[in-house]
């Protein structure tokens, strides 16, 4: 009878081999072939040259003559694009489509859009509240919902900047609610900062804190107060259906405190001098605290002009100034863009006219390009970059 101990051996060394090969059949190459990256990298170019704006994480794995194209898209033409792209860079291999496409499919039809419902929110560069400040919200303000992540969600505000917003912060719905809202009899708040009381009276609790350009509807149950009250408050109703009183003077028409169209030099600066002391704070946009950007783009909005959220994106804006060493061509309400060079713009203010120039660091404040100018600061002479103008010179 012959030894069935060759047999065993040979089966053993099959049993410990198979899994090897198998594996090695299905690892993941990390270097991707240079057509394929140029191919990926042209589709983000012309679909989504700027991360803070859009959605285009993709990754691509190599699994033998397979091609997996995993990560999130928020364009659906570049998905196409960048399908057909990875396909004809590598001919040969079978392309897999296993993108993600934003606003998440799986999220109900009431859970597509919000409406900011606290005065300020604080939206994050990833879901956690010790994560970095990004930006912040007013109330009112709506926002597409594109995921979202245990109490977190990942939004897209109306200038189209990408960041996580806490669910608490939120009045969530569907598009119907965003229509509602913006159909509604509406007032902005056009104080630095107020509250909205339980009853119309000063004395009574309060429900909310208010700052500057947060928005309400007027509501209805305004009719019950007393004859004496009635032409010093008014009802208002929160994005979340909460109601109370806040002073009628202390509100305009949503457009009188963000008018539609841009208006003249002089109210630039006006409203930029409304915000003098308001401290420094990184990821600020509201008037509890300004980063140089967002104080830009507040004191722009507010003057009837919307402008991107950081100074980089800003610096792609307007229209560009020759500018002369004594400044004299700057005049109120020209951008002046700081940085290490041109193509790395840190820090940005609103000109006054010539070398004086408001901007947000420390607090809001003002300092000059001259160095005969007791409020002169060497460093931002030595960084100024280039200016650019927004406002008509005419008005």
């Amino acid at each position: 009878m012959p030894s069935l101990r060759p047999l065993a051996r040979y089966l053993f060394l099959l049993l410990c081999f198979f899994p090897l090969a198998f594996v090695a059949c299905k690892r993941i190459e990390k270097d991707l072939p240079p057509a394929v990256a140029a191919a990926v990298e042209k589709v983000k170019q012309r679909y989504c040259p700027d991360k803070r704006l859009c959605v285009f994480e993709v990754e691509v794995q190599i699994r033998g003559a397979n091609l997996k194209l995993v990560g999130e898209l928020s364009d659906a033409a570049a998905r196409r694009d960048l399908v057909q792209a990875v396909k004809a860079a590598m001919p040969d291999f079978k392309v897999e489509d296993e993108l993600r496409f934003l606003p998440d499919e799986t999220l109900p039809s009431d859970e597509r859009y919000g409406l900011v419902r606290v005065s300020v929110a604080n939206l994050r560069s990833r879901p956690g509240h010790a994560a970095e400040l990004a930006l912040q919200q007013l109330m009112g303000s709506s926002v597409v919902i594109l995921k979202k992540e245990e109490n977190w969600y990942y939004v897209q505000t109306e200038d189209r900047y990408l960041a996580w917003l806490p669910s608490g912060s939120l009045q969530v719905g569907d598009q119907r609610m965003i229509e509602t809202w913006g159909a509604a009899d509406l007032v902005a708040f056009k104080n630095m900062y107020g509250a909205i009381h339980s009853e119309p009276k000063a004395e009574a609790p309060v429900i909310t804190a208010v700052v500057l350009g947060n928005i309400f509807r007027r509501h209805s149950e305004g009719n019950g107060i007393a004859p004496g009250a009635k032409n010093r408050w008014l009802a208002v109703a929160l994005p979340d259906a909460r109601h109370g009183y806040i002073e009628t003077e202390s509100v305009k028409s949503v457009q009188e405190v963000f008018p539609n169209a841009p208006l003249s030099n002089g109210a630039v600066i006006a409203q930029a001098q409304r915000m003098l002391g308001i401290p420094y704070l990184w990821g600020g946009t509201s008037v509890l605290g300004f980063d140089c950007s967002g104080f830009t783009q507040t004191v722009f909005r507010l003057s009837g002009m919307r402008i991107l959220r950081d100074a980089s994106q800003q610096a792609r804006e307007g229209a560009f100034l020759e500018v002369s060493d004594d400044f004299s061509e700057l005049l109120p309400g020209d951008l002046l863009f700081f940085g290490e060079n041109e193509t790395r713009i840190t820090h940005v203010a609103i000109s006054l006219g010539g070398p004086r120039f408001i901007h947000a660091s420390d607090f809001v404040q003002i300092n000059s390009l001259d160095e005969n100018d007791a409020d002169y600061v060497e460093y931002r002479r030595r960084t100024f970059q280039f200016a650019k103008r927004f406002f008509d010179a005419t008005n």
